[in-house]
């Protein structure tokens, strides 16, 4: 049986060793022949043979010359055959085993054509990165022996795709798929890559040599991953399917200026009030001040002077943009700079701005007189009327119900939800409000007489509706001042509370609790603590009076007291309104999120879009993009495609047009450059040849274009020892005739 290092042995010395065990196999069958042909002779006494064996003892040292003569042109005639046929290392193009469809050699190319190869480097013959990376595969696929070596081709832009993912013998057909090789505008997915070649050299059945060649600009944003341990491991299995040859496409000293993000200080844009902007830019490499182009729509925004930028800028800030309309917007920040990577030069975004907001208040007790309903000075503080006309100028519309309305109540249209004294809520509307608050509502809950502890823990606190357990009920004396809140108009303020910084007289800290229920944050709670009750001693935690706590895409507000003057003094204060407004309006979240989108993600429309027909997506050039639909519980869901390219986008829904903005990927823009030890290190400290960006005649490929074909001379020397053999079997194997 043939040892594991008898086969390396023979796959390192030919491409096809199958041909080279065959031929030395071959070669016992002549020495067979000969044995049986020697045993098949007896011998006969007859008496007049005995002038005959004494005629051939004569000549028997010369026939046993030439029968050896001849045995041993036969073994070489078979045991040559065979080394022609397994393509010695040194042979070139069109070898017999080439002929003969047996695949010699498996040739894996990884091509990156993330974005950053796009890069635009000064190379006469190759404008980008990416058109250096496809002309060294060709050159490659141009080397190898047609029908003798197989090539497969893998892209790594994200995600990962295997262009040719069955080994494939048909050269040109590689190479017309390397040229369809297109740039994306995606990031890299280098371990998905590498992963599909693993798959593939697992798949191959027979021990042949194996070649990945690995084609990058050897990038930060590439190689330096979070997922750097698996990124090693899968280097280090490949170093033991594989020899492994990189080719490092990347230019020492590029750099790249870029925009990296966009978007509003504000959760929520509205029309009511100025709108700060944030933009992130950064310079990687190299670099120039730089100017900042900034857009509304289509509007040229205050253009700063230009600036220094570095890897780690903070963002810079335009004040003050004003929306006169409410629905959808675009922004833009673009980088006016001529670097060699246009791509990440300008980010879009698109923004819901919001002329009303609907709210819906479901109170828990309703009163008989005015303001004696659990929601009344709430609903007044949210919506305050003008004096004269009685109506109020606010952008937040609050409707008001009781909870046993709350059953049957449609939740989509509305941007939060404010819970005043419920007394409980069933498993049924604690489920649809959990999904409401998740897909990106704001749910305020607020105590009362009426609110059921154990329903509130078993209903709302296990769906994260609550930040934590109701223990108790804390209610003061009567004869003492009450509970009050810990606020310093100086102190360090919640985001929340920002409006009362540095204002001394607004009533936050005279006002008086005289009840409240007592919620127990577990240790790992996310709820921060917006305001705390002064705690009544030194050594005790202060409970929380106000909590806010991320949920899904939504948020949840906890106030331990009522919003009317049943528990608390806090309505008769100037800091109820603006509080309250804050709570409520200051926690809702700009519906905007589906319409900020990655490229290479779909853009999926919300349910609460109303559609009075089919969708349809164009980008600038107007081209459609299709929009499929699809049922996701019970309701039917509009998608697209995964979009290829950055810009923006136009949906169109019947009832109006929204923008939608899709960007590049902030994490290909660091574009400065790894040398070969640290890409030896991410893949885990492998064996590993590296290369530049260009193919020498010593470089990998190179052998199918300088080394001499063996095979032919062997083949020519198995005839002529064919034609040797047949003259000898002739001369040999026949008596002469002797006069």
């Amino acid at each position: 049986m043939t040892s594991p290092i008898s086969i390396q042995f023979l796959a390192a010395l030919f491409l096809a060793p199958a041909f080279a065990g065959a031929g030395a196999l071959l070669v016992g069958i002549p020495i067979l022949i000969h044995i049986l042909n020697r045993r098949r002779y007896k011998l006969v006494n007859w008496a007049a043979m005995d002038f005959l064996l004494k005629a051939l003892r004569k000549n028997r040292r010369r026939l046993r010359f030439e029968q050896l003569v001849l045995l041993i042109t036969r073994c070489l005639v078979l045991l040559l055959l065979g080394l022609a046929l397994a393509r010695p290392t040194g042979c070139n193009d069109s070898t017999l085993a080439g002929l003969a469809g047996e695949r010699n050699s498996l040739h894996v190319l990884v091509i990156d054509n993330s974005y950053s190869l796009a890069y635009e480097a000064s190379r006469p013959d190759a404008r980008t990165h990416l058109d250096q990376a496809r002309k060294l595969a060709r050159q490659i696929v141009a080397g190898l022996s047609a029908g003798g070596e197989s090539v497969a081709i893998i892209t790594a832009a994200r995600p990962a795709t295997a262009v040719i993912l069955k080994p494939t013998f048909d050269l040109q057909s590689a190479v017309a798929a390397i040229d369809r090789i297109e740039q994306s505008f995606g990031s890299t997915d280098l371990l998905g890559a590498l992963t599909l070649a693993r798959q593939i050299a697992q798949a191959e059945p027979r021990p042949v040599p194996r070649y990945l060649d690995l084609f990058t600009d050897s990038t930060r944003s590439a190689w330096i991953i979070p997922q750097a341990d698996a990124l090693a491991k899968t280097g280090t299995e490949l170093a033991g399917l594989f020899h492994v040859q990189h080719f490092s496409l990347g230019q020492t000293g590029q750099s790249n200026a870029a925009v990296l993000n966009l978007h509003p200080s504000s959760r929520l844009v509205t029309t009511r009030f100025p709108t700060e902007l944030l933009a992130t830019v950064r310079a990687f490499g190299p670099s120039s001040p730089i100017t900042v182009q900034w857009k509304q729509d289509e509007t040229l925004l205050p253009t700063p002077p230009a600036a220094q930028f570095d890897a780690t800028s903070a963002p810079i800030v335009q004040p003050r943009v004003v929306f006169p309309a409410g629905g959808g917007h675009t922004l833009s920040a673009t980088v006016l700079s001529t670097d060699r990577l246009p791509i990440d030069n300008t980010h879009y975004r698109a923004v819901d701005v919001a002329s009303e907001l609907r709210l819906l208040i479901v109170e828990g007790e309703r009163g008989s007189g005015a303001l004696s309903s659990s929601a009344a000075f709430l609903q007044l503080a949210l919506a305050p009327p003008q004096e004269g006309t009685g109506k109020s100028d606010s952008n937040l519309l609050p409707e008001l119900i009781s909870d046993i309305e709350l059953a049957g109540k449609p939740l989509d249209s509305y941007r939060s939800i404010v819970l005043c004294g419920v007394g409980q809520v069933s498993p049924a509307v604690a489920d649809q409000l959990q999904r409401f608050v998740q897909a990106g509502g704001t749910l305020v809950v607020t105590m009362g007489e009426a609110v059921n502890a154990d329903n509130y823990n078993h209903v709302l606190t296990p769906r994260k509706l609550l930040p934590g357990m109701l223990v108790r009920r804390m209610a003061s004396a009567a004869d003492s001042r009450g509970y009050t809140f810990d606020f310093n108009p100086r102190g360090l303020l919640h985001p929340l509370l920002n409006i009362f910084r540095n204002e001394e007289k607004s009533g936050l800290d005279t006002v008086q609790v005289f009840t409240y229920w007592q919620v127990q944050l577990p240790t790992d709670s996310p709820a921060e603590r917006v305001l705390n009750f002064v705690s009544d001693a030194p050594d005790k935690p202060a409970d929380p009076a106000i909590t806010v706590h991320s949920f899904g895409e939504g948020r949840v507000v906890f106030f331990a007291t009522t919003v009317n003057a049943d528990w608390t003094s806090l309505p008769a204060k100037l800091a109820f309104v603006p509080l309250m407004q804050e709570l409520v309006g200051g926690t809702i979240a700009g519906n905007d999120a589906w319409m900020n989108r990655l490229v290479g993600q779909s853009i999926e429309l919300p349910a609460t879009i109303k559609l009075t027909t089919v969708p349809s997506l164009t980008d600038i050039s107007q081209r459609q993009w299709p929009m499929h639909a699809q049922t996701i519980n019970g309701a039917t869901v509009y998608q697209s495609d995964p979009i290829p390219r950055p810009g923006i986008y136009m949906l169109q829904t019947g009832l109006k047009k929204i923008p939608i903005a899709v960007n590049v990927p902030d994490d290909e823009a660091d574009i400065r450059v790894l040398d070969g030890p640290a890409i030896k290190r991410a893949l885990g400290q492998i064996e590993m040849e590296s290369f530049g960006d260009q193919l020498s005649a010593q470089g990998p490929g190179a052998e199918g274009q300088s080394h001499h074909d063996f095979g032919w001379i062997i083949m020519l020397a198995v005839l002529a020892l064919a034609g040797i053999e047949s003259f000898m079997a002739m001369r040999f194997g026949h008596p002469v005739k002797r006069k």
